[in-house]
């Protein structure tokens, strides 16, 4: 029993720190105009993998132990419903069929996970620990990337061949040179930012414990670390959740908890000194973000939100009742006729020996095609009404369940409310937790994190120790 309860546990932290890093095999490339079109190609992820070892170490310990949990209905019930109807809408979805197999496949593992955890872990913290050696070794790249203005070799790990001179890679105007936005492994600095703001908050509980001082440095060493490269991501998205959901919380913990503010304050203050002189010394770059200028990046990036509106539009009012299915989405964007100006377009496949993969060429670059920058409307693009509701209701559920626990008095509850406010938040202006699997793993784990303390509440005692007190 001792070897499995080992085993589980670790292959769980592996799994979890593993997050971030897209390390995968592509088994179909397909490519544009040269480049990488990660939408459309088949990978199979290291992430894939350990999700599937970890399913079949609990599946041989269920021998020994028949105890089986569907965790807090009201969160697990439309998490189940919502990765049926993707299988579901496969009856209809094209042009690729086996794009939608991929995308329902993946999700429905990753609802293995969730269930995984509802059922085998009793303290939140045996998320928060893998999570944050994922956050540290993510900042440190991220770090890296900035400071040299370009990617650092570690494809192997997953990270993206990045120069700041090449058209679509995010970056900032300082001084007329293109500055490189920290991305960590991930595919977008945007994601970086909603992992690190994500992985924060998680922690956040751990920062007001009155446990050992060395484990309290250690926390607050991993903040700050994970605080500088959320700042040198420059994701606006991840800065508004973040700090609009940290005033909240820290005026809670003040009017609650008072006592232990002032416990991780006297500890932490160094830290928070370190972090506000890099955000002050990277200035030049953080204030581009907030430009109105019709000429700066930024305003690039608004202009491409508002031609997607126009292209989701188009994509819904073809399939408003039951949604383009799953995956499907970007290819149908992608395909000429998308838009009006691309209609009279032919586009040429062929098979590329030099890339190993299929050639898609019109006249436009592939930054051109982007999904909508909104997970409600590519839900109801893809899944109809049917599927953006079952959203909705994850995002109500699990936002209902943490504020019930934050009542309670539960300083984790009110971690878990903020986080679920992270997804929700980003989740208006970006797409990620909807296409990308790394982006749908951070759903997963808020959503697991959240239920695990409904059922297993933790840090409720006064000592800020894990506590059993179940609430079925």
């Amino acid at each position: 029993m001792i070897f499995w309860q080992k085993a589980n546990r670790w292959w769980l932290w592996l799994t979890l720190a593993i997050i971030p890093f897209s390390i995968r095999k592509v088994v179909t490339p397909v490519f544009y105009q040269g480049d990488f079109v990660d939408y459309a190609s088949t990978s199979l992820f290291v992430s894939d993998l350990l999700i599937i070892g970890l399913l079949l170490l609990w599946l041989a310990d269920c021998k020994r132990n028949n105890k089986f949990s569907w965790g807090p209905r009201w969160l697990t019930v439309p998490l189940i419903l919502l990765a049926g109807w993707m299988w579901v809408s496969l009856i209809w979805a094209e042009p690729s069929g086996w794009i939608g197999v991929q995308s329902a496949a993946r999700f429905s593992l990753y609802v293995g996970l969730y269930l995984y955890v509802v059922n085998r872990v009793t303290d939140v913290r045996e998320l928060v620990y893998p999570t944050m050696i994922g956050m540290v070794s993510q900042a440190g790249i991220a770090m890296g990337q900035y400071f040299s203005n370009h990617s650092l070799g570690l494809k192997w790990l997953g990270e993206s061949v990045l120069d700041p001179v090449k058209s679509g890679i995010p970056v900032v105007l300082i001084d007329g040179v293109r500055q490189l936005r920290a991305h960590g492994t991930l595919s977008h600095a945007n994601v970086l930012g909603g992992y690190l703001a994500m992985g924060l908050v998680m922690m956040w509980p751990l920062l007001f414990s009155r446990g050992k001082l060395i484990s309290n440095v250690i926390y607050w060493i991993v903040v700050g670390v994970s605080l500088v490269g959320l700042v040198l991501s420059l994701s606006r998205s991840a800065w508004i959740v973040f700090v609009g959901g940290g005033v909240i919380a820290m005026a809670w913990l003040a009017w609650k908890h008072r006592d232990r503010l002032w416990v991780g304050l006297r500890v932490g203050w160094p830290i928070i000194l370190v972090v506000t002189t890099v955000v002050i010394s990277q200035w030049q770059a953080i204030v581009p973000r907030w430009s109105a200028s019709p000429d700066a990046l930024e305003q690039i990036s608004v202009d491409s939100r508002i031609k997607q509106w126009g292209e989701f539009k188009q994509v819904y009012h073809q399939h408003a009742l039951t949604g383009v299915g799953i995956g499907q989405y970007f290819l149908h964007i992608w395909q000429p006729g998308g838009d009006q100006q691309e209609a009279s377009q032919t586009p040429s496949w062929q098979y590329r020996s030099d890339l190993g993969g299929w050639g898609y060429s019109t006249t436009r670059s592939l930054s051109y095609y982007q999904p909508v920058h909104d997970v409600y409307l590519l839900a109801l693009a893809e899944l109809g009404p049917l599927g953006l509701g079952l959203w909705l209701w994850l995002m109500i559920a699990a936002a209902y369940l943490a504020t019930r626990l934050a009542w309670d008095r539960l300083i984790a509850g009110v971690a878990g409310l903020w986080a679920i406010l992270v997804v929700a938040g980003v989740a208006l202006v970006d797409h990620y937790f909807w296409t990308l699997p790394a982006g749908r793993l951070i759903v997963i784990l808020v959503l697991g994190y959240i239920a695990v303390l409904w059922v297993n509440p933790g840090y409720n005692g006064r000592d800020g120790r894990a506590k059993s007190q179940s609430k079925g």
